[in-house]
């Protein structure tokens, strides 16, 4: 959004951001929410309004639309995964939609606010598009895009002190993209779609200018890489690591990135923790060859262990991101991934239930055609995203295995890595936040 943002208002558009989330955590409830809604856009008087949609909240996206529609007359437009997903779907789910925009949105966005022929432009669905002859929209040379126009947010709220965004780390934050897509494959990802097959790529220089910028502008001490492989390209990521040294950022930030476990040897590492690298998330899901083949991961149990064993001489911590829900789970299975949590101790971990979204490998192997199928409102959507069709574990058992041995595992680890992270000073600072000025 902050890419679309900006490419807008270097072309003399004005924009503005509606947060529906910030705003679901700062006031009451749904109907204050759409009612601050409703203000601002009476008094902001958009030509065009856009949403971003996943399949989790495509409910409130229904939901938004049809209320918004009882006061505007002008464009709207829906982007993002779900809608990029099943675009004619989401159009005809969604009556008060004009247009969809798939996959990447920044120039497809553009030339709709230029007032261009919408039969015209590469990334733009309409009800009368024929998918068969429908354009892609993807940037070729990222660096033509002017730096994400981060105004757009509460950046006040967003980069300011946290332990969530590094994992631990509680610093200022903020966040950055230096390449988009991934070289692999696997059943339950949605990086393909949105970004097309192969990895495309920011030069350092972009890169670096950016995080000056942050350091600048919002007074940031971490920043963390939303690339979904950042050593998918091992000259790219050596680039920006030099560039970070050479400008001495390496001594004003901390940073964090997500990589998988196959591409760090020890030169990678060596130069990541010289810049400043202090940790990195690994996607290893499960402790178990079978599932990680059977979701086409590019990875094994091995590169996993070896991949921690690496960062661990080179004192980089690492998130382990672990699922729950393979084919034929049992309750040993999650018990035999906490014991190797005990045995390997990657700094912080966490358990994630998979997730079937549609346009994935997975969605269409699953066979339900969930949303084609069903009405897209909460009660639907909710109970599609609980499901688990493939674990062998029932619910009730699920939820007290949860409740009784994975919470105070969990609870009990993480906060001694976070002692173990901050110092005593940070701390007490973080429980002054939390406590003292809350009180």
């Amino acid at each position: 959004m902050s890419y679309i943002a900006s490419l807008l208002i270097k072309n003399k558009h004005t924009v503005k951001l509606y947060d529906r989330f910030l705003k679901g955590y700062l006031l009451d409830n749904r109907n204050s929410v759409d009612k601050d809604m409703k203000s601002e856009i009476l008094r902001f008087k958009p030509d065009i309004i856009g949403f971003s949609t996943i399949s989790p909240v495509i409910y409130d996206t229904v939901e938004c639309v049809k209320y918004i529609r009882g006061f505007f007359n002008g464009i709207i437009i829906a982007g993002g995964h779900h809608a990029t997903a099943m675009p004619e779907l989401t159009l005809k789910r969604i009556s008060g939609l004009d247009f969809v925009v798939t996959g990447e949105a920044e120039y497809t966005t553009l030339s709709l606010a230029n007032g261009n022929k919408p039969s015209n432009i590469p990334g733009l669905f309409s009800r009368y598009t024929d998918a068969s002859t429908f354009l892609n929209s993807r940037i070729k040379n990222l660096d033509e895009l002017p730096f994400p126009e981060y105004e757009i947010f509460d950046m006040e709220y967003y980069s300011q002190s946290n332990r969530s965004t590094l994992r631990g780390f509680y610093l200022r934050t903020a966040c950055v993209i230096s390449s988009r897509g991934c070289p692999n494959n696997c059943k339950f990802c949605t990086e393909s779609l949105s970004f097309g097959k192969g990895v495309r790529f920011h030069s350092a220089d972009y890169i670096t200018d950016n995080i000056e910028k942050l350091i600048i502008d919002y007074k940031v001490e971490g920043i963390y890489f939303h690339d979904n492989n950042f050593l998918s390209s091992h000259s790219h990521a050596e680039d920006i690591c030099k560039k970070i040294i050479n400008r001495n950022l390496h001594k004003k930030i901390k940073w964090v990135i997500q990589a998988g476990t196959p591409t760090v040897n020890n030169d990678i590492l060596r130069l990541l923790s010289e810049a400043g690298c202090v940790k990195i998330e690994f996607g290893m899901e499960s402790i178990k060859d079978s599932d990680l083949k059977s979701m086409n991961k590019n990875a094994t149990v091995d590169s996993n262990e070896n991949a921690l064993t690496l960062c661990r001489k080179y004192k980089i911590r690492v998130h382990s991101y672990f699922m729950t829900g393979f084919e034929g789970e049992k309750i040993s299975d999650l018990n035999n991934t906490l014991t190797w949590i005990k045995k390997f101790k990657p700094h912080t971990f966490s358990l994630h239930p998979l997730k079937i979204y549609p346009g994935t490998a997975l969605y269409e192997m699953s066979g339900s055609k969930f949303f084609e199928n069903n009405t897209w409102n909460r009660n639907n959507i909710e109970k599609y995203f609980k499901k688990e069709i493939y674990s062998s574990i029932n619910k009730k058992q699920k939820i007290r295995w949860y409740e009784e041995i994975y919470k105070p595992f969990n609870n009990k680890y993480h906060k001694m890595a976070l002692l173990k992270t901050n110092t005593l000073t940070t701390l007490f600072k973080m429980a002054w936040v939390k406590y003292l000025l809350k009180k």
